[in-house]
């Protein structure tokens, strides 16, 4: 269940503030909070002030996340805020990364509608939504264009693999994962808890990514390239569903060796867990030269491949798509070694939010009373 998260000092904080307001909406929001934090639920809280459920979830989120401060985010007398940046001034700021300003507090290199919200709040201490932003830039031309990806697999047991897959994630939320649910278990013996992990490999380029960004119309972002010298590294994921917890480890290459190493340090991580490990058919991962792996560690870890041309089934290769809009989309770092380094840092701070969006659930699940 949701409630409002408020330590001894927040309390007399939020009790004094109800004791000094004369606004009856932003009291309604203090005394939400107040009987929240003694355990009521969000339905009953929902029936007590006439609101609906998902306000109220809203209004906790928002206080769990910043505080009072949170809590008044959006909240005012309904007159509009204006964006008073011109072009060029907008234009000085877009071509800024966003890991320049101290205050946003992150290490993404690409501006996000979500990270100009905050921006205008830190920076300008005004509230304005993503639409007025949007609005804002679309009135000086300058624009933001975004691709779409089609898939289409011709495996002919797409269906049944999908629905393996979808069948497993179920199973984990709702923990009852065990090694009997690997294709080829030995229901004889005693079933072992089991986790659910998302595995895959991508490439570190030291070359940076090439994508959409805010650029004034009729002109192109110029990014800096090493030229002919592009060394890489390999980033080896894998992704626990659905806690968000994960292993990543960065290798010279990508073979079945560098596949075999990062799946030891997985089961190592914790030897009395059987993990059930999603991946695509790369050859790396279908190689016969696994064969001896998967037989020696068969009371361990189990390989469940996706369908072939699938990749919208892996969800970490959402992550994977997150890190480069965030990290080396139109970045170039000074070196590979850099780059790495970065992307290991960013890798360490990413909320549990961003990981439940990636993973398509309620963050609601992980809310600690």
């Amino acid at each position: 269940m949701l409630y409002a998260q408020v330590s001894p000092e927040a309390f007399d904080e939020l009790t004094q503030e109800m004791k000094q307001t004369k606004d009856a909406r932003w009291y309604r929001r203090l005394k939400i909070i107040h009987v929240s934090s003694k355990l009521t639920p969000v339905p009953q809280l929902a029936d007590l002030f006439d609101l609906s459920e998902a306000t109220i979830r809203d209004y906790i989120k928002k206080y769990n996340h910043a505080g009072l401060e949170g809590l008044r985010r959006q909240y005012g007398t309904g007159a509009s805020v204006k964006i008073s940046l011109k072009k060029a001034e907008w234009e000085e700021l877009l071509h800024r990364s966003p890991s320049q300003f101290d205050k946003l507090a992150t290490a993404a290199r690409n501006w996000t509608q979500e990270l100009l919200v905050d921006y205008f709040r830190l920076y300008y201490g005004i509230m304005v939504t993503q639409q007025a932003i949007s609005a804002s830039l679309k009135r000086r031309k300058i624009r933001w264009n975004r691709g779409k990806l089609k898939v289409t697999s011709p495996d002919p047991l797409y269906t049944v693999k999908r629905e393996r897959v979808e069948e497993l994630k179920q199973k984990a939320e709702t923990q009852t994962l065990s090694s009997h649910d690997a294709p080829e278990a030995d229901l004889s013996a005693p079933p072992k808890r089991a986790k659910l992990v998302f595995f895959d490999i991508t490439d570190l380029h030291w070359c940076p990514d090439l994508g959409n960004s805010y650029v004034d119309q009729g002109t192109q972002l110029s990014v800096e390239s090493p030229g002919t010298d592009n060394p890489w590294n390999a980033l080896l994921g894998s992704l626990i569903y659905p806690d968000g917890e994960g292993l990543y480890t960065i290798h010279a290459r990508k073979r079945h060796q560098e596949v075999r190493a990062h799946l030891e340090l997985l089961i190592e991580s914790d030897p009395e867990t059987f993990w059930l490990v999603i991946m695509d058919n790369a050859s790396a991962h279908t190689t016969p030269k696994l064969d001896a792996f998967w037989e020696q560690y068969t009371d361990h870890i189990c390989p469940v491949f996706l369908p072939t041309y699938s990749p919208h089934l892996n969800l970490i290769e959402r992550l994977w798509r997150f890190m480069r809009g965030q990290m080396t989309r139109n970045q170039f770092y000074q070196s590979l070694k850099e780059q790495v380094e970065a992307i290991v840092d960013w890798l360490k701070t990413v909320p549990l939010s961003r990981f439940c969006s990636l993973m398509g659930i309620d963050e609601a699940l992980f809310s600690f009373v």
